[in-house]
C-alpha cells in the first residue's frame, strides 16, 4: 500500500515542481520586459531630448527677414510637434517657450536691430532645455 502511494505520489510532486518552475520563469520574463520597457523609455527620452535640443539651437539669418520669418515658421511646426510628442511635462514647456519665442520672428515682429536681445533669449531657453535634458538623462 505505503509503495502504491509512493508511486502515485511520485508524479504529483513532480509536477508541483515543475509548476513552481514555471512560476519562476513566468516571474524571469515579467522582469526581463519591465527592464526592456525601462530601457525603451531611456531610449525615447534621450530621442526627443537630441531632438529637443536641436530644435531649440535655432538662430535664424537675421539679414535676410524673409527667409528668417520662413525658416522659423517651419521651426514654430516642429517644436509644436515636438512638444506633442514629449512625454515630461517640463521638457514640453521649455519647447513651448522656445516656440513662443520662434513664433516672434515668424511674425516679423523681430527685425535685425531687436535680433542681438532676442538671440540672447533664445540662448538661455536652449540652455534650459538642455539643463531639462540632463536632469532626464541622469
Amino acid at each position: 500500500m505505503r509503495i502504491a502511494a509512493a508511486v502515485v505520489s511520485l508524479p504529483l510532486l513532480a509536477g508541483l515542481a515543475a509548476c513552481g518552475e514555471i512560476q519562476e520563469a513566468q516571474q524571469g520574463l515579467q522582469q526581463a520586459n519591465q527592464q526592456l520597457q525601462g530601457a525603451q523609455q531611456n531610449l525615447d527620452t534621450a530621442q526627443a531630448c537630441l531632438q529637443a535640443i536641436n530644435a531649440a539651437n535655432f538662430v535664424p539669418n537675421f539679414a535676410d527677414p524673409q527667409k528668417a520669418q520662413a525658416d522659423a515658421q517651419a521651426k514654430v511646426t516642429e517644436l509644436q510637434q515636438l512638444a506633442d510628442q514629449t512625454a515630461d511635462e517640463t521638457l514640453k514647456q521649455n519647447l513651448l517657450d522656445v516656440q513662443e519665442s520662434v513664433q516672434q520672428v515668424a511674425d516679423g515682429k523681430i527685425d535685425i536691430e531687436a535680433s542681438a536681445e532676442w538671440t540672447s533669449a533664445q540662448l538661455e531657453k536652449y540652455q534650459t532645455v538642455t539643463t531639462t535634458c540632463s536632469r532626464l538623462a541622469g
